[in-house]
């Protein structure tokens, strides 16, 4: 039966309230990073993975290229690669949040695998892993098919209220969330960090879930 507080205590509620504002904080940090401040029109940018600085229309083109591509294929990258959004998650301003939000010394250098249509992101905390998917289509049918999958299969509840973000998730309440935006299903997985980690401020769930909320919010920024 969903419910408001997936694990069910005042701490988990109050840590994913403060993700909520992190990430709020986050996008006024995602907007001034794409922004040119020294050209009279600034034309908005992300940073990659592989640290290039893509513009605005270069993003769009590279996304409307890889989610609308010829010949109806379902798959973000028509088979050659990630989308632009699934490669956000493992670097740029999302790095940089990871940072900030789970105390980390610098700017992590995660690792990342692509089997068409999942990608995967591995950033390390504290010598244990929390691990990014993005199961990488556009089709709205075989993305919620997805999602609905993978939720049963987790025995995850659905998010609801504003911690859902108005859209559809779900919490294992252990350290899995999982939401879906625009056909792309984003699992973050933080069941393998220990306890403590981030001088012992933050949960498995909590980690999970601002990261998630990171991930979006970029998303949301670069449409």
């Amino acid at each position: 039966m969903p419910s408001t507080i997936p694990t069910g205590s005042a701490r988990p509620r109050a840590a994913w309230l403060c993700a909520i504002a992190a990430s709020a904080v986050l996008l006024s940090g995602c907007a001034s990073a794409t922004a040119e401040p020294a050209e009279p029109a600034p034309q908005p940018s992300h940073t990659m993975p592989d640290g290039t600085v893509m513009s605005g229309a270069e993003h769009a083109e590279h996304a409307d290229g890889a989610e609308h591509g010829d010949g109806g294929e379902h798959h973000a990258s028509d088979g050659e690669g990630p989308s632009a959004a699934a490669e956000m998650v493992c670097g740029g301003q999302v790095a940089t949040a990871a940072a900030s939000m789970l105390g980390l010394e610098g700017t992590p250098e995660p690792s990342s695998s692509w089997d068409a249509p999942m990608f995967t992101c591995t950033y390390e905390v504290d010598g244990a892993p929390i691990v990014l998917t993005v199961h990488d289509v556009t089709d709205a049918d075989e993305g919620q098919q997805h999602f609905d999958e993978l939720q049963a299969s987790l025995g995850a509840e659905e998010i609801e209220g504003m911690l859902g973000l108005g859209l559809p998730s779900f919490s294992t309440g252990d350290g899995v969330v999982g939401f879906l935006r625009d056909g792309k299903t984003l699992t973050v997985d933080a069941t393998a960090l220990p306890d403590g980690f981030a001088d012992g401020s933050m949960t498995q769930d909590g980690a999970a879930y601002a990261l998630a909320s990171a991930v979006l919010v970029c998303w949301v920024e670069h449409d």
